[in-house]
């Protein structure tokens, strides 16, 4: 499956229903973004429905309620904008990534442990 960058009111949607992760219905949805935005009922539907249609979601419909459940999970899309980020802003370059991410300050002993370590495991695959 490929999957593309979404915008961030559908990210939005996703986070939510990847937090609850199980099956959520647009009742729920719906409930939590007025309750954490304000967004109306048919905004809501807009954005499952177009989740849907990019693949990010399954939809049946389940008596009053259509029942949502995750085709995209959240380390899978999380990886692609990583890369993403990589490409479109750092060129590529991990270089560039980590001097952007140290600019001046300090890294903390463990965060240097722990990259010397990954970066070791990456020689010996």
């Amino acid at each position: 499956m490929i999957i593309k960058k979404i915008p961030q009111a559908e990210l939005e949607v996703m986070k939510f229903i990847w937090r609850v992760d199980v099956t959520v219905t647009s009742k729920d949805v719906i409930e939590a973004m007025e309750q954490k935005y304000g967004w109306k009922q048919t905004t809501t539907l807009t954005l499952l429905s177009r989740l849907v249609k990019r693949g990010f979601l399954d939809a049946q419909k389940i008596d009053r309620y259509t029942h949502y459940t995750i085709i995209v999970k959240h380390k899978d899309y999380l990886s692609f904008e990583t890369k993403y980020f990589l490409n479109k802003i750092h060129h590529d370059s991990l270089k560039n990534l980590i001097s952007a991410l140290h600019d001046g300050e300090n890294i903390d002993k463990d965060t240097l442990d722990f990259l010397e370590s990954y970066f070791d495991n990456l020689k010996d695959e």
